[in-house]
């Protein structure tokens, strides 16, 4: 072969490679998108920190009416079922606020978006401050619930708009910590507002809060949301049968709890609130612009894993009612001794959810459930063998043990269940996670605490073989988790 050919050669090799090289710069591939970088990380610290402090406050709502009920009974001479729904109708409407931020999301600037939920937030407050009878204290509960039912799925989307891909564990990190953390520890907090200024200085400290966000989101915050270019209309069909269905499916789960028997008051509810959440899910994969875009269940990645948070907040909203009572029904002890219980528990939520967020990032989702689902097992079942004279430390260490396996589960696979979707499927999707988790964690706690009331001694409904009982029956839930993530849940990557 001589020089010449050699040459011609070297050049038509390279005029290929060229050629190639541009093609793929034109078209590439539809699996090389590169990832998005999200925010710089000051300018992350900025946006999270303002959202995180307005969200935490929305949270710490959740729970401290538990520690004021016998002060807001008195004082307004209401039953016990009456005071708890100042409780259970807050984190119920959560939910239901929660599954119509999808479409507002993708319809609203996240600025004024979160702003409009700290001012129903503070109005509620307000309104709650100065409540003349219980139904404008439970109005005024509603309205809260209103403004944190938005509040919490957008931090979660910001988060996930804010952190790149590759992230996502330790984006959803940050809002665990929240989500965990916040509603273990308001009994304690409320608990000392409560003896030294009496439960309407809960709403002062909580309104304060909320004021202070409320300025810094005006002066320091930014829109960060992509958002898709036709957001859709609202479906108010969907809407309708969506709350309704879940509204009905509470009734029955109420009337088995507060009835203690299985009658028409339990199955007639049931059926039809189940039948209306069938015809819902139904119409979401038949309309053009669902109310929930149920579609994102085809992606298999997004379904086992939001199906496992589920698990994961089933297995943390029974206990945190349950331990209580056990405390204070059981062992005879007084509530701020069942609030500080709880805090531990609380305080490790914090300290995992970093940790998990990282560990998901790095070595992906399957070490995360082993580990919390044989840890929450082995906690549920201690509980279920836990006797009346055990002396408080012990108790605080099981729930401690819980708490650390649920934190490997709950935000570590809400991250990884939008690791294959769509940027435009973010908003959506951070509304059904948060929408079931809420939803289906507060009827599951009702259908537990009734499996406990209906298998106790005493009129009460509160005894330690009921107790026991109980929680032999939520040892299923960790299981059920194991299976789905071992041999459900794909490969990263996979659809």
């Amino acid at each position: 072969m001589d020089t010449n050919e050699t040459y011609s050669e070297d050049e038509a090799n390279a005029s290929r490679l060229k050629t190639a090289a541009q093609a793929a710069v034109a078209d590439p591939e539809p699996d090389s998108e590169p990832e998005r970088d999200g925010l710089p990380p000051r300018q992350r610290r900025v946006v999270l920190g303002i959202m995180v402090s307005g969200t935490t406050a929305a949270c710490i709502s959740q729970s401290m009416m538990i520690a004021a009920l016998p002060a807001v009974m008195h004082e307004y001479g209401i039953s016990a079922s009456s005071g708890q729904l100042l409780t259970t109708a807050y984190i119920f409407v959560l939910g239901l606020i929660s599954a119509m931020t999808g479409y507002l999301m993708n319809r609203f600037d996240s600025k004024k978006l979160f702003f409009a939920s700290m001012a129903s937030f503070a109005i509620g407050c307000a309104a709650a401050i100065f409540a003349p009878n219980y139904p404008c204290l439970l109005a005024a509960r509603l309205l809260q619930a209103g403004g944190a039912g938005i509040c919490l799925p957008l931090v979660q989307l910001v988060a996930l708009n804010i952190y790149p891909k590759s992230q996502y564990g330790q984006a959803t990190a940050i809002v665990g910590m929240i989500i965990g953390f916040a509603p273990a520890i308001g009994p304690t907090i409320s608990g000392f507002l409560i003896d030294a200024w009496g439960w309407r200085s809960m709403f002062w400290m909580l309104g304060a809060i909320t004021l202070a966000v409320m300025v810094l989101t005006v002066l320091l915050l930014d829109d960060v949301v992509r958002r898709p270019d036709h957001p859709g209309h609202f479906d108010l069909i969907s809407a309708l049968l969506y709350s309704g269905g879940f509204v009905l499916v509470m009734v029955a789960a109420t009337m088995l709890e507060s009835g203690g028997s299985v009658g028409a008051g339990f199955v007639a509810p049931l059926l039809v609130g189940a039948a209306g959440l069938a015809v819902f899910a139904r119409r979401q994969l038949r309309v053009p612009e669902p109310f929930l875009r149920l579609q994102c269940f085809r992606d298999k990645t997004f379904a086992v894993s939001t199906l496992i948070v589920i698990c994961a907040h089933m297995m943390f909203m029974a206990p945190s009612i349950m331990v209580p009572l056990f405390v204070q029904d059981i062992q005879g002890l007084s509530a701020t001794v069942s609030g500080l219980t709880l805090l531990p528990g609380a305080i490790m939520m914090g300290v995992m959810n970093p940790i998990t967020g990282r560990l998901l990032d790095r070595r992906g989702p399957r070490p995360l459930i082993v580990a919390g689902c044989v840890t929450v097992l082995v906690g549920t079942m201690a509980f279920a063998l836990i006797p009346a004279s055990a002396p408080e430390w012990a108790v605080t260490v099981l729930y401690g043990v819980r708490v650390t396996g649920i934190a490997c589960l709950m935000m570590p696979l809400t991250a990884w269940a939008c690791t294959t979707l769509d940027p435009d499927e973010l908003a959506q999707a951070s509304a059904i996670i948060t929408s079931a988790r809420q939803l289906i964690g507060s009827l599951s706690a009702s259908v537990f605490i009734a499996v406990m009331a209906l298998t106790s001694q005493n009129a009460l409904g509160v005894d330690l073989g009921g107790f026991d009982f109980s929680f032999w029956l939520q040892c299923g839930v960790p299981m059920l988790a194991f299976v789905l993530g071992m041999f459900a849940l794909p490969a990263k990557g996979k659809r």
